[in-house]
């Protein structure tokens, strides 16, 4: 497959002469670890559910064969909105064996999202739950389906519910036989499109090919020492960057154990640690702060545990002293979707790496600081990050415009987020360019939340910002204008609006602060620095 960046064509030899990228497959590295262990359980999740690398392989060879008599091709798409299941690698390897397009879906996406998603990718099948959060996945695709013109096949899986209708995956499991042989694609083919939120509103299908991803997790292995011998617990969304690259696919790459949590909760992903002798795991800095939290409460023996991957926030050094006192360390990271977390702290580091940067560079990845004109920057100058490498993604699927825009032909891809690199090639993120929100590690549009409420008959303008919160790291603050001067308007009746939109509940705004006008540039602009600190304030004295 050849894609329209020039970068990519003039350094393919160069990274192929590196041995960043070859001629294998993701279907390949997973077939080498059913040779290799297969009796050695590949995933398993909260429920207990779990498979060996060779009823993996069986079950996903049966789920391919599925895939093919529903027409899906060499690079036609398959949609999964799976949460962190055994039954997601189960669909993910069945995608490699028949040479599909795997692409998750976060599973608290609703119709907008979704059926924006499905339309762009056209999607040939869709895998979804019975039941997940008591939501009803089943009743929202019904609804969708006509407008999704590419579906052939939905899957259900049963997990928390049964179902009496439709087909299940443990059907398809049971009534086909597995592949002969797999479908056979090219390292450069795409293996992957992954959608992340963005201020355009709409979310952006970020595509990888075999190639990028394998790069990618060779990279992040070398970082942080991992290998066959470890067990990596994920209670991120497996549908998420994170969740996908280093919680699924990087662990069947070394033949590793994945241990999957499909909704966290700091003691059971403790009892998991325990039972699973989890050694490493990533996610928000919130997860960690709950994790130690409950730590101080009840008693687990961790003593597997040798690491913490944090990304998307500052961590506090309280955090990084409490636990090295149970026993692990915390190492902090940084990256996007487009190019997978490709900056971190070195596991032999001390704490002040942690506690004051966002880590360094991981191996064949090159990263500078730039100024407006993209020209690199002075060390300790503030800048827009830039990354290149072999894992950096492709494009925006369907997107040339918007690719050009973030990812030029020599390849570097430009983040938006705002940082300082120090001599040592440390850098700091200190603000973002672009105007999102991290909640926990969910990126939220400010933008797309506000297009939302100004469809509010009682509002006249909206302005979203984030409100620092010592847990999750940010929460979405609304400041409202009223259509007219005495109207009241309370957080619960936007709640209700934004839930007959079909919003995902991470969107929502989560404080409401009533204004007679925002603040504006001479241009227009809402100057949300103000809207910033005027919530920060007010928290504080609430606080007092």
């Amino acid at each position: 497959m050849t894609w329209g960046n020039k970068f990519i064509e003039l350094r393919r030899d160069d990274y192929r002469k590196q041995g960043y990228w070859g001629d294998a497959t993701l279907a390949d590295y997973w077939r080498m670890a059913v040779l290799s262990s297969p009796e050695k359980v590949a995933v398993i999740d909260l429920q207990g559910t779990s498979y060996t690398y060779a009823e993996l392989d069986e079950a996903a060879g049966r789920v391919a064969a599925f895939l093919k008599e529903a027409g899906v091709g060499p690079g036609d798409f398959v949609s999964f909105q799976l949460p962190g299941w055994a039954e997601f690698t189960v669909v993910y390897v069945a995608c490699l064996k028949a040479g599909a397009v795997a692409n998750p879906v976060l599973p608290n996406y609703r119709i907008e999202e979704l059926s924006y998603i499905l339309n762009k990718c056209e999607s040939k099948v869709l895998f979804i739950p019975a039941e997940f959060r008591n939501f009803d996945y089943p009743a929202m695709v019904r609804s969708l389906a006509p407008e999704i013109p590419s579906l052939r096949e939905v899957v259900i899986v049963e997990k928390e519910k049964k179902v009496n209708v439709g087909i299940t995956l443990g059907r398809v499991i049971k009534e086909f036989s597995p592949l002969a042989g797999n479908v056979l694609r090219g390292a450069d083919d795409l293996a992957a499109v992954l959608f992340t939120s963005g201020t355009e509103g709409f979310p952006k299908g970020v595509m990888f090919t075999h190639n990028n991803i394998i790069a990618s997790e060779k990279a992040f292995a070398a970082r942080l020492n991992f290998t066959c011998f470890d067990v990596m617990l994920m209670p991120a969304p497996v549908g998420h960057a994170t969740g996908f690259h280093h919680g699924v696919t990087m662990p069947f790459m070394f033949g590793a154990k994945s241990v999957i949590q499909d909704i966290f909760k700091p003691d059971q992903s403790l009892n998991l640690i325990e039972n699973e002798r989890c050694t490493c795991s990533m996610g928000a800095t919130p997860f960690v702060y709950d994790i130690l939290r409950e730590l101080k409460q009840n008693k687990y023996d961790i003593s597997s545990l040798r690491l913490f991957v944090c990304a998307g926030a500052p961590i506090p050094r309280h955090m990084v002293e409490e636990a090295s006192k149970v026993g692990f360390k915390i190492l902090s990271g940084y990256g996007s979707t487009e190019s997978v977390p490709h900056a971190f702290v070195r596991p032999d580091d001390p704490p002040e790496r942690t506690i004051n940067t966002d880590g360094i560079a991981v191996p064949s990845v090159e990263m500078r600081v730039v100024d407006e004109s993209r020209r690199p920057v002075p060390a300790g100058v503030e800048g827009e990050e830039a990354s290149r490498g072999p894992n950096v993604f492709v494009g925006y699927l369907k997107e040339p415009e918007l690719t050009a825009r973030f990812l030029d032909d020599e390849g570097w891809f430009y983040s938006s987020d705002l940082c300082t690199m120090d001599d040592d090639g440390y850098i700091r993120i200190t603000g973002r360019k672009k105007d999102i929100i991290i909640r926990g590690g969910e990126n939220i549009s400010s933008s797309e939340v506000e297009d939302i409420l100004l469809q509010h008959p009682k509002i006249r303008e909206a302005g979203v910002v984030a409100m620092p919160d010592e847990r999750l790291g940010e929460r979405s603050c609304a400041y409202i204008v009223p259509h007219k001067v005495d109207e009241t308007l309370t957080l619960k009746e936007v709640t209700a609006f934004f839930s007959e939109k079909n919003v995902a509940k991470f969107k929502y705004p989560e404080r409401l602060e009533l204004v007679d006008s925002l603040p504006r540039t001479a241009s227009g602009k809402i100057q949300k620095f103000i809207l910033r600190e005027d919530v920060k304030g007010k928290l504080q004295q609430e606080n007092k």
